[in-house]
């Protein structure tokens, strides 16, 4: 087990580090800690800025996109002659997957280039010895290192959330079929997948994403004057905030004494805040913009109660299961979210938290109507028990080993 965590694992996503991902440097954190040999690589150069020490932790990052086309093309041909019948089958791999998505199609041309920039990265893999690359979301790293692991003769693997599946989910059986392991982060990804293709069922685990159990702690005590919910996530259509805002116009109505405090941004933020103004709720709901990473903690614990409306958005996008909600129920602070996709796997209504209706404000404000009423010691037996399940399913630590342990399973073959 030890020589196999000596083997060079490559860890690619879309963005590394990212504000809106955190999950993936954190594994990668909770990977090294554990003893295995993680380089990182990212498709885009991320937008958000991060701390100095979480930089420091993720060390140097490759950058996939940074080679201009013609550097590509170079990669590309250097490639074919170190490995000519590697390149060669990752070229078929290519052609298959043109007409299966259609050669015309919006995606065809995207697809090529992302082709000629996994040469970029096969040429970073055979320069650092990878032997194995891990990929969060199934879509545009996945193009790229699918066929990066081709044209070296590597292995790769892949964990799914909800976009990469559900709005952007091309040639996801054949990913599934060419991918050593792959992952997806609840049970309710996992029948959809195995839908797709049922004889390639086995090769879908199901691992979910977890929380830094050590950083996010069970709250002792807190206090307010006025009862406080929030809400943390980018500003966009699938984390219904929309409905939240209407929701606590039904709260407004009956009288009841309540401030919700928005943390994040995105491109419905001007949008909701005249929403916010319209509906007179100014002196309620406070619209606090972006939040870095180390101050999340200290700020739920400040909470009564944290709320993620999640719907279905008008391109079929949703949330997979959110880890602001874990990171929520592991400071002991309730939750209220939505019946939909995965998150039931987590918020078990009326037990772990409470699930209102999808895309339904009404019933959301009768949930933070019943949490605004509820009497503290079955509140705290709710907290305990969501606590508790955060800790024994949803733990990060745990979780990236199981990663860890899929990996040096296939890496120990070579």
């Amino acid at each position: 087990m030890t020589e196999a965590k000596n083997k060079q694992i490559l860890y690619l996503a879309p963005e590394i580090p990212a504000l809106s991902a955190t999950f993936v440097y954190n594994e990668i954190f909770k990977l090294k800690e554990l003893g295995y040999q993680v380089s990182a690589a990212t498709v885009h150069q991320p937008m958000a800025k991060v701390d100095d020490a979480t930089k420091n932790k993720v060390g140097d990052v490759f950058f996939v996109y940074q080679a201009s086309v013609l550097q590509n093309l170079i990669h590309l041909f250097m490639v074919l002659l170190t490995k000519p019948v590697n390149c060669f089958k990752s070229f078929t791999w290519l052609c298959k997957d043109l007409f299966s998505i259609g050669l015309f199609s919006r995606n065809a041309a995207g697809l090529v280039y992302r082709y000629l920039s996994a040469a970029n990265l096969a040429r970073f893999i055979s320069k650092k010895q990878i032997t194995h690359t891990h990929v969060h979301f199934a879509h545009i790293p996945t193009d790229i290192a699918m066929y990066a692991a081709c044209m070296t003769g590597t292995d790769f693997s892949v964990t799914s959330h909800a976009n990469d599946i559900f709005q952007r989910g091309w040639l996801l059986k054949e990913k599934i079929q060419r991918s050593k392991f792959f992952v997806t982060i609840s049970q309710f990804n996992k029948a959809y997948l195995a839908g797709l293709a049922p004889q390639i069922k086995e090769k879908i685990n199901v691992i979910y994403c977890g929380v830094d159990t050590t950083k996010f702690t069970y709250r002792t005590s807190h206090e307010n004057k006025v009862f406080t919910f929030g809400f943390l996530a980018r500003l966009v259509e699938k984390k219904g905030v929309e409905y939240l805002i209407k929701a606590c116009n039904e709260l407004k109505k009956d009288q009841y004494n309540f401030n919700v405090e928005i943390v994040g941004d995105g491109p419905l933020t001007d949008e909701l805040k005249a929403l916010t103004s319209e509906l007179g709720l100014t002196t309620h709901i406070s619209f606090l913009g972006t939040m870095p990473n180390n101050q999340v903690s200290e700020w739920l614990k400040k909470l009564d109660a944290f709320v993620l409306p999640s719907v279905k958005d008008s391109n079929g996008d949703m949330d997979g299961i959110p880890v602001s909600l874990m990171e929520a129920m592991a400071s002991g602070v309730p939750v209220i979210s939505t019946d939909l996709s995965g998150i039931k796997e987590l918020v078990i209504n009326q037990q772990t938290g409470f699930l209102a209706e999808s895309a339904n404000e009404q019933d959301l404000a009768d949930k933070m109507k019943l949490l605004l009423t509820t009497e503290p010691a079955l509140l705290n037996k709710l907290t305990e028990q969501a606590e508790k399940h955060v800790k024994q399913n949803f733990n990060q630590l745990a979780n990236a080993e199981k990663i860890g342990q899929l990996i040096v399973k296939d890496v120990v073959k070579h």
